[in-house]
């Protein structure tokens, strides 16, 4: 009984975190679709030489973190925001920023998985193989 609660407060905290990176995706595209907040975002594209796509670059975030919302379309966007934070990490790179906060939330991103995985797919490594030398 305490397995099954245990393994329920790690899918909450999976989904929590996911949910978190999404509703960071959705707020940072939309900020920097009205230019209101986002100053400094839109600085970098600037520096980056993306300004032009800032459309494009916040259209996509907002897609992403709505795709990380929905149960049934988060998978893909797992994978979309994966690269959508990899891009970021590039684009802090071309003008010598720090990769600190995108790569940030890209580990958050995929820290979320991690727990909901375990949670709801079962083992890790480790304990499938005490298990399978225990038998």
């Amino acid at each position: 009984m305490a397995d099954k609660s245990k393994k329920n407060l790690l899918s909450i905290a999976g989904l929590v975190v996911i949910g978190l990176v999404g509703v960071v995706l959705i707020l940072a595209g939309s900020l920097k679709l009205v230019n209101v907040g986002a100053e400094d975002m839109i600085e970098g594209l600037g520096k980056a030489r993306l300004l032009q796509h800032k459309t494009a670059i916040s259209s996509l975030a907002i897609v992403c973190g709505a795709l990380l919302l929905v149960p049934f379309t988060r998978k893909i966007g797992i994978l979309m925001s994966t690269a959508y934070w990899g891009g970021a990490i590039v684009a802090h790179m071309t003008y010598d920023d720090s990769i600190v906060m995108p790569a940030s939330f890209l580990a958050l991103l995929w820290i979320g998985v991690f727990l909901y995985h375990v949670a709801t797919r079962g083992e890790t490594r480790n304990q499938t193989a005490e298990s399978a030398e225990s038998h």
